[in-house]
């Protein structure tokens, strides 16, 4: 979004704009390059018609991009010849453009990357569950929660949680930080776990979808607790973008581009044991197990 000012700094943003926009539209380039080389390689009838669908909501997505691209730079062109009232009016009208078109474009994305996530997994038939078994996996998890009773009672210390049974992500603290931080508001808090629970505990639809995620908390990394340029931010962001095996979270854990290039590295040598600048934790409902004639038709 654009927010108005005078020419000059006008200008700035909408050049910074652009830049944003320019970076998701390589963000739905490199899932169409992913979604074409399946397409290519599948056979399966269902399994295409679903990438046929999802490779549709890209190409929508790419559109209103550029049209988004097109407004800005005949922006460019026309402002100096624009009264103050009819530059506000244009830009007023580009915001509103850029919310309705960025909340279909996250939406389309996230279903994109749920699509790429299941098929990198060998999991195209959980994608293209019918609606009966889709709500049966959905009442199955619901059940595991009420059985799950709340961890905030034993607090656990520099431990990320990702659980995708209580539907919440809890970032890494230190305890005595924390317990320091409830001292010092106790006019404001009642207990520690109100504390971690306001502070450092977020839906898990917070981090998604994943590719869009991955790619803010990147740029959070390099601008916000580094204090890098937005080159080298969007730089990261980008290589972000792409690696599946990296959750959003864990970016976000991270205190600086050293302990994330330290997990990647643990990644890459499939050595994440050595990690010890936090702990990660996942909590995954127990996963359904296919009787042998199932899997027997599902390998021809």
């Amino acid at each position: 979004m654009i927010k108005f000012s005078n020419q000059k700094k006008l200008l700035e943003n909408i050049n910074t704009e652009v830049q944003i926009i320019d970076s998701y539209l390589s963000m739905q380039t490199a899932l169409t390059e992913q979604l074409s080389v399946f397409i290519n390689a599948r056979t399966d009838k269902l399994s295409l018609d679903n990438a046929i669908v999802n490779l549709n909501r890209l190409k929508q997505n790419i559109a209103l991009l550029n049209n988004l691209l097109s407004i800005l730079e005949n922006l460019k062109s026309t402002m100096e010849f624009l009264t103050g009232d009819g530059l506000k009016t244009y830009i007023d009208d580009y915001n509103a453009l850029y919310l309705a078109n960025i909340t279909t474009i996250f939406a389309y994305t996230g279903k994109i990357e749920e699509f790429i996530h299941n098929v990198s997994l060998g999991l195209e038939d959980v994608a293209n569950a019918d609606e009966e078994k889709a709500e049966e996996v959905v009442q199955n998890v619901n059940q595991i929660t009420t059985e799950v009773k709340t961890e905030y009672n034993s607090l656990v210390d520099n431990t990320l949680v990702i659980s995708e049974i209580r539907k919440e992500v809890i970032l890494p603290y230190n305890l005595d930080n924390v317990k320091l931080f409830f001292n010092n508001n106790l006019n404001k808090y009642t207990n520690i776990e109100q504390v971690i629970k306001e502070n450092y505990t977020f839906p898990i639809s917070h981090f998604k979808p994943f590719a869009i995620s991955r790619f803010r908390e990147a740029y959070r990394l390099i601008r916000k607790r580094e204090h890098g340029s937005k080159i080298n931010a969007l730089s990261l962001a980008f290589e972000m973008f792409t690696n599946y095996n990296v959750h959003p979270a864990i970016i976000a854990s991270c205190k600086s581009i050293d302990e994330l290039d330290v997990y990647l590295s643990c990644l890459e040598d499939n050595e994440l044991d050595d990690f010890d600048k936090f702990n990660i934790r996942y909590e995954i409902p127990p996963a359904k197990v296919k009787n042998d004639k199932k899997v027997c038709n599902d390998s021809i």
